[in-house]
């Protein structure tokens, strides 16, 4: 399907620019899954690698049935239909679960053995490490449920920076249903990479009562309440900027996406600037991330265990502002 004859793209309601200028399609490189030193040249070049059909769909559609079967029963489906068709209830709204994660074993059987773990001993060249942790996404219809543009790096850049991102589609994803989007060269952006990509989301300046509060919650076991957080000047929100018409305006390059298919796979880097667009149709999309790096580099703690810290108080650290 072409872009011109799916619905307009926006985000958070807006019209994305889909001009030649503007938007454009991932480079694929299946012509090139079995040559390593040429996916090591595209990473470099084009901060990711898109692999259609490098992962076995039998093995997708079993992790798609389970989380299927779990938003059914958490009453976000409509149940008039089979739940693997992901067709959502009016008025419900869901974006970041990752609680679908938890305990599905088809998921981690596809997305930490096989052709996964595979790809990954081969392109990094050695034994393979993957975070325990893994982030999930069920984006509903709307326009509420986009990811803001952001690097990884921001919340993951206390081990090793050769640390790779795989966004794993579980369905298939026409443009008008919200895939992911890749800001062309945003890994070249070396104003961008030297401020905004030094910086983690739990970091906090340390400055009047700030220490005090973090480390009072981190004493009693609890995390900072909303009021408490508003008190704390952070050293990153996350996002590059909020609004992904507005950042390829200020960076310049295209967006680019794909018609996702059960089975692709998508690669990317820690300084790969990256969003989605808004779900058009009536089902839900889910997707994977997960992150692997080589198990000799330097881990971030945060994502590792049964009980990770992520991005709660045990994770928070104080700073020189």
């Amino acid at each position: 399907m072409s872009l011109e004859k799916t619905d307009t793209l926006t985000y958070c309601g807006n019209p994305i620019d889909t001009t030649p200028t503007g938007f454009g399609e991932l480079r694929r490189s299946d012509d090139a899954a079995q040559d390593v030193d040429e996916l090591r040249r595209r990473m470099g070049e084009d901060g990711y690698i898109f692999l259609p059909g490098l992962l076995d769909r039998d093995e997708v559609a079993a992790a798609r049935q389970e989380v299927m079967d779990r938003l059914l029963e958490a009453g976000i489906l409509d149940d008039h239909y089979p739940a693997y068709e992901g067709v959502v209830k009016p008025d419900h709204t869901a974006s970041f679960m990752p609680q679908l994660a938890k305990g599905n074993l088809p998921l981690m059987k596809l997305l930490y053995t096989g052709a996964m773990m595979a790809f990954y001993e081969s392109f990094l060249g050695g034994p393979v490490l993957h975070y325990d942790y893994t982030w999930f996404r069920a984006k509903t219809p709307g326009t509420r449920t986009a990811s803001q543009p952001h690097y990884d790096v921001v919340y993951m850049g206390r081990g090793t920076r050769k640390l790779y991102t795989s966004w794993t589609p579980l369905m298939d994803v026409p443009y008008n249903m919200g895939g992911l989007i890749v800001l062309e060269n945003s890994h070249r952006q070396e104003q961008v990479v030297s401020t905004y990509g030094q910086t983690d989301v739990d970091t906090y300046c340390e400055e009047g009562n700030a220490r005090a509060l973090v480390e009072a919650a981190r004493t009693a076991g609890r995390e900072l309440t909303a009021e408490e957080r508003q008190q704390i000047r952070w050293n990153s929100t996350g996002c590059f900027n909020p609004d992904a018409i507005a950042a390829r305006k200020e960076l310049g390059g295209r967006w680019l996406s794909a018609e996702y298919q059960m089975g692709d796979l998508l690669i990317f880097s820690m300084y790969t600037l990256h969003a989605s667009t808004d779900n058009h149709t009536d089902r839900i999309r889910i997707s994977s991330d997960s992150r692997y790096q080589l198990a000799s580099e330097p881990v971030d703690d945060r994502w590792i265990g049964e009980d990770p810290p992520i991005h709660g108080i045990r994770a928070k650290r104080g700073m020189v502002c």
